[in-house]
């Protein structure tokens, strides 16, 4: 059953099926093929993997971020980062990967952020001396910070499937966050320092405080959602329903947004949590399957037949997260190799939070390289410029992100030094 399962998604995935069909139609290709289960238990298992109060989080989250956005808010975070970096050298790039530290704490998504960040910074990044294809790639850097940073939809699904607190999850994010981020503002001063792009006088004290002031409705939200769900006030669901009320509220009463405009982003928020749901529900059969063979025992006691070393044992998993994640987006990615690799990090002991963000951080890293490549396709749409072209400075930026991967990977302390610190 194992080998048709595995030869089964092959096949379906060759022939461009959706991620999430692949995995539920190889599910049921081997259950027909090695009998003895009868197929009524799919459908079984298919809904009580999605009867999951947790889940309820990630449509209320995307929610969240979207009324947030259509409010009006981007704008506050470009002003107030600007005040902040803007006079850096390398300039709007500082302020888009500043201001993309600052959206991903409202979106919790990649993809909304390299289209909300990239349609307002590219057109004046290239204004500024920056060539669009350089823009490009530091908007689809910065916005894989999205799913690292709190509140994240990933971690959710990763809570959800290991069992994990998802308020620790989120916790652990914010190391590896800002070390992200860091590096990303050391490479934009670095083109920088080759282009000749403009920087901005530095803010005066005055000016820098007025733009934190009109950033404050933004800014609240994420330290309403963390700092309840960290203390225990509220679940990450109540969360995700306390943060929609916020948002609904300050577009409405605050922005006076047209309601119609509001009622298109809830259409549009159901859309993309549904994609998300139908994934899920594939991976769950797929993961049952996996699961009821034993596979993740029987690669765990391969790979300890092989090394003993737990660094060893940690980088052939990096490579697998890396290749992996060069075919199959993120999220399903993270839904077919957790099952598989969670038993084998308990094998070696590594604790489970660091390696979340491993896991997390290697497969987000696929959303810049080819095929896949999903914000640089974003990105690089909004600039007007072909994907191609934007090789050049993409992959030294890619190769710095791995490295820093491997710092997240070799260095549990980044992951786990929020976690410590706030007591969880």
């Amino acid at each position: 059953m194992t080998w048709t399962l595995v030869i089964a998604l092959i096949v379906f995935i060759a022939l461009g099926m959706p991620i999430a069909f692949s995995m539920g139609l190889a599910a049921v290709t081997a259950l027909i093929v090695g009998g003895g289960v009868p197929l009524l238990v799919l459908p079984q298992k298919m809904y009580s993997s999605l009867d999951s109060f947790p889940l309820l989080a990630i449509p209320l989250f995307i929610l969240a971020g979207a009324l947030m956005n259509i409010s009006g808010i981007t704008e506050k975070l470009v002003v107030l980062s600007r005040s902040l970096v803007g006079h850096m050298r390398g300039g709007l790039g500082q302020v888009t990967v500043l201001t993309s530290v600052l959206f991903a704490t409202i979106s919790g998504s990649a993809s909304a952020s390299a289209a909300a960040v990239g349609s307002m910074m590219i057109p004046q990044m290239e204004k500024d001396g920056y060539r669009k294809e350089d823009a490009a790639v530091i908007t689809a850097a910065s916005s894989i910070l999205g799913p690292v940073l709190p509140p994240s939809v990933v971690m959710v699904i990763y809570g959800s499937m290991t069992g994990l607190s998802i308020g620790t999850l989120f916790m652990a994010g914010i190391g590896p966050g800002l070390l992200i981020a860091l590096t990303l503002m050391v490479g934009v001063w670095i083109i920088g320092r080759r282009d000749e792009i403009r920087i901005y006088g530095r803010a005066t004290l005055s000016e820098a405080f007025n733009a934190l002031i009109s950033a404050i409705p933004a800014l609240a939200m994420p330290a309403i959602i963390v700092g309840g769900i960290v203390s225990g006030v509220f679940t990450t669901t109540e969360a995700g329903v306390i943060a929609v009320a916020y948002a609904a509220l300050y577009a409405l009463i605050i922005k006076r947004t047209p309601f119609r405009q509001i009622a298109a982003n809830v259409t549009s928020a159901a859309t993309v949590s549904s994609s998300i749901l139908v994934i899920l529900g594939g991976a769950a059969l797929f993961g049952w399957i996996i699961a009821r063979e034993g596979i993740p025992l029987v690669i765990a006691g391969w790979l300890q037949s092989v090394t003993g070393d737990a660094m060893v044992a940690m980088s052939l998993i990096l490579a697998v997260l890396l290749l992996v994640g060069i075919f199959i987006e993120p999220i399903p990615a993270l839904i077919m190799l957790v099952p598989v690799l969670q038993p084998i990090a308990d094998a070696y002991g590594f604790d489970p939070y660091h390696f979340a963000m491993v896991v997390t951080f290697g497969l987000l890293l696929g959303s810049l390289t080819p095929p896949v490549a999903v914000l640089v396709l974003i990105t690089c749409k909004i600039a007007g410029v072909q994907p191609s072209k934007a090789n050049g400075p993409l992959f030294p930026m890619f190769g710095v992100l791995v490295a820093i991967l491997f710092v997240i990977a070799y260095v549990p302390f980044v992951s786990l030094i929020f976690p410590k610190l706030f007591g969880n």
